[in-house]
């Protein structure tokens, strides 16, 4: 991400925009800066990464005409009338390297699949058509018994059959995979440009935070040991970012020294807590209007996860884009899946879509809680814990997990994203794999 921050000024929001405002918005910013660097890699060591430019056929597949099966080549003009009639089989043409002498005129040679047709024939007949044994050492002489619907070109694959020179075998933001990992060892592509893994950043605010495996001080009053880094640096990794994980407490200076030397060695930087309404909240004090004025501030129409943020950071004129999350476990992972992983798909949107699904077990309150939503949460989209099934007729299905805040999220494969005034056993939902 290379750009200056003055072109991705952040545009102001409506107050309490809806969840795909927001969405575009945090998008409008970062991909104004989205231009991460790239690198140029053998394709065995790029399997797994996004290509950065076309890949482009440098030669024919096959790079000659080749035989489509196991048979006989021979000139079509040059069979016979009589079918007793045998022509001589001059050579023998396996799949293997070396040269492929002229085919005499009235010949024929025996040729398995894969193999160069001679020059001089213009068609394949296979074994199945002939007096000859497949499994033999190749005969003196064949004969075709079967003549019905023989054409000129039947069986042979002519050069560039499969790929032509010139044609894109792959586009940008293509993954590598094993498929045209083959596909380009077959055509001796030798280096492959790539993006470079994103370099995330994740800073985590919170005084009462200590380290989950530090007992002395976990057992403090009202200490909380941090998952929210541990938890945002696992998402990430799962779409191939390289995550650095740090944590700072509620002092607006030393939130935004750490930041900044932060932001310094990444592509994205992701903060956790600090962006609400309290006396405390160090991430809005610093960057907000009466900070440095560099981030957006929102409560979106989302439970859980309604606070959210989206700004710059200037690193020597180059703009380094920060998107704030909650501090509580929900809200954070929420506004992951739903604002940042649409952001490391490559482009490719289906990755980050919901898809349909019927509930089909849900906890007895689900339909109380979303009845009664009023106020700030009134029409909101309301986000729930899933577990993906099938039904007795095979359509997709989802299982709401029972239980409060972080707990059902641990069985949890998919969020179950629920619109209008009530949701329950029977009704259609979106939901969104995890």
């Amino acid at each position: 991400m290379n750009r200056s921050h003055d072109d991705a000024a952040t545009a102001a929001v409506a107050p309490d925009p809806d969840v795909a405002t927001w969405r575009e918005h945090v998008r409008c910013v970062v991909a104004a800066c989205a231009d991460v660097a790239t690198e140029t890699l053998s394709p065995s060591l790029a399997l797994g990464r996004r290509l950065a430019a076309p890949v482009i056929a440098a030669e024919d597949l096959p790079p000659g005409p080749v035989s489509a099966m196991d048979g006989f080549a021979l000139r079509l003009a040059d069979l016979p009338e009589d079918a007793d009639s045998p022509l001589p089989v001059v050579t023998d043409l396996p799949a293997a390297r070396g040269g492929v002498p002229e085919l005499a005129v009235g010949t024929a040679a025996r040729i398995m699949t894969g193999a160069p047709v001679p020059a001089g024939a213009d068609t394949v007949i296979e074994v199945e058509r002939t007096d000859a044994d497949p499994h033999a050492r190749a005969p003196r002489s064949v004969r075709v018994l079967d003549r019905e619907r023989l054409a000129a070109g039947r069986h042979i694959r002519p050069a560039g059959d499969e790929v032509p020179r010139g044609s894109v075998l792959a586009e940008p933001d293509d993954v590598i995979g094993p498929g045209l990992l083959a596909l380009l060892t077959t055509l001796g592509v030798r280096a492959v440009d790539v993006r470079r893994p994103l370099r995330a950043g994740v800073l985590v605010t919170g005084d009462e935070l200590v380290d989950h495996d530090d007992a002395e001080a976990a057992a403090e009053v009202g200490a909380v040991r941090e998952s929210n880094g541990t938890m945002l640096a696992a998402a990430l990794a799962d779409h191939g970012a390289a995550t650095e994980v740090i944590r700072c407490g509620d002092d607006p200076a030393a939130f935004c020294a750490q930041l900044d030397a932060l932001a310094a060695r990444c592509d994205l930087v992701l903060t956790s807590g600090g962006i609400g309404h309290g006396a405390y909240d160090v991430v809005k004090a610093a960057l907000g209007p009466r900070g440095r004025g560099t981030s957006d501030f929102a409560h979106v129409h989302l439970r859980p996860g309604g606070p959210q943020g989206v700004g710059l950071v200037d690193v020597e004129g180059r703009g380094v884009p920060v998107i704030h999350l909650p501090g509580t476990p929900v809200g954070a992972l929420v506004g992951f899946h739903l604002f940042v992983r649409p952001l490391l798909t490559g482009g490719d949107a289906t990755a980050a879509a919901p898809v349909r699904a019927m509930i089909v077990a849900a906890p007895a309150d689900l339909v109380a809680g979303t009845a009664r939503s009023s106020g700030r949460g009134h029409g909101a989209l309301r986000v729930g814990p899933g577990r993906l099934t099938r039904t007795a007729d095979g359509d997709l299905a989802v299982e709401i997990v029972p239980g409060h805040r972080l707990a059902p999220y641990g069985r949890a494969d998919c969020l179950v994203l629920m619109e209008g005034p009530r949701a329950g056993v029977g009704d259609a939902v979106r939901v969104l794999p995890l």
